[in-house]
């Protein structure tokens, strides 16, 4: 009887023990990609559709759950939870990437004017003289951009005094400037007195007269009505920036090819629906801004243009690669 017993046991172990590797083999991989975009944003349904592209290629076998308005938590926090692997991705503005050291080089996103269009900024970050960089980078930091898609809105500068024509304009007010050092270069080269706020100050700074203005595109600005305290929209459309697709590197190594493979079809696909919609977003901002009694102008760019012809020279070789400004400017169409 107990031989019966011991057998009994026995069988009902390895059965129960076969059915657990079973389960544990059919269970789907699941990730977490975060966002500090708010639900139903263009960032929050390019996300979505990135989630549903992973889950259809790969027959259900990996599931991609979207946590959106930082849910997760802020920009910086998110990057230092992927390093660690307790947050798998996240989906953000590709400048994002210079919290991190070993991504300093990306800050050449923000030279004014180094791209055309949304085109040209989507295609050659996308190429090799920035994948090397990304590549690089993500050996040394842990983050891994592997796919840079959905075009942002192109960046501009908002005021509560103007309209805003030439450069000369702007002449010792205070914007609210991100904090990098090509920004704060560039604004000073316009003798303006830079101001460093988070995202979440700059409404009431320009409703009290704490600054004077603030340097974003409409896809920020919009969501944030700094339209109600800030009246007078200047179309510089100095930076075209992208949004990046930021991955755990330890995940991405874990990744078999084909894996990989549905990763990159899947962003760049679901990077589209991000680009058209804030497409339509730009043109809605416009008749909003109208209607909302700002002044839109499109100012004189070529003046722009000339007073931030040498803004990047300091950073040549320092931040990154010597040469790579007119490298980037000669692979354009």
């Amino acid at each position: 009887m107990k031989r019966i017993l011991s057998s009994f046991v026995i069988t009902a172990l390895l059965t129960f023990t076969l059915m657990a590797m079973a389960a544990a083999q059919a269970a789907p991989l699941q990730l977490k990609i975060n966002t500090i975009s708010a639900t139903d944003s263009p960032w929050h349904k390019a996300m979505l559709k990135f989630s549903e592209n992973v889950k259809a290629k790969s027959k259900g076998g990996i599931e991609v759950l979207v946590y959106t308005d930082g849910q997760l938590g802020d920009i910086s926090h998110t990057l230092t939870s992927m390093q660690m692997g307790t947050i798998d991705m996240g989906y953000f503005g590709l400048g994002s990437a210079v919290y991190l050291k070993p991504y300093s080089a990306v800050s050449i996103i923000y030279v004014p004017y180094l791209f055309k269009n949304k085109q040209e900024a989507t295609r050659i970050l996308n190429e090799p003289v920035f994948q090397d960089i990304f590549d690089k980078a993500a050996k040394e930091s842990g983050v891994r951009i592997f796919s840079a898609y959905g075009a942002r809105s192109p960046r501009a500068i908002q005021t509560t005094k103007g309209p805003i024509q030439k450069p000369e304009d702007l002449k010792g007010m205070k914007l609210r400037i991100p904090g990098m050092e090509i920004f704060l270069a560039t604004f000073r080269a316009l003798d303006v007195k830079p101001t460093s706020l988070p995202m979440t100050e700059i409404y009431m700074a320009l409703q009290q007269g704490v600054v004077e203005g603030q340097d974003n595109g409409f896809d920020l600005a919009m969501p944030l009505k700094f339209h109600e305290a800030a009246k007078y929209w200047c179309a510089t459309d100095h930076v075209y920036e992208v949004t990046g697709w930021f991955i755990s590197e330890k995940l991405w190594t874990k990744l078999n090819p084909d894996e990989k493979k549905i990763f990159l079809e899947a962003a760049r696909e679901a990077g589209q629906i991000a680009t058209d919609l804030v497409e339509q977003l730009d043109k809605n901002s416009i008749e909003t801004l109208k209607k909302s009694g700002c002044t839109y102008t499109v100012p004189d760019k070529e003046a722009f243009k000339k007073a931030w012809a040498d803004v990047y020279k300091p950073f040549e070789g320092k931040v990154w690669p010597e040469g790579m400004v007119q490298k980037v400017q000669n692979m354009q169409k």
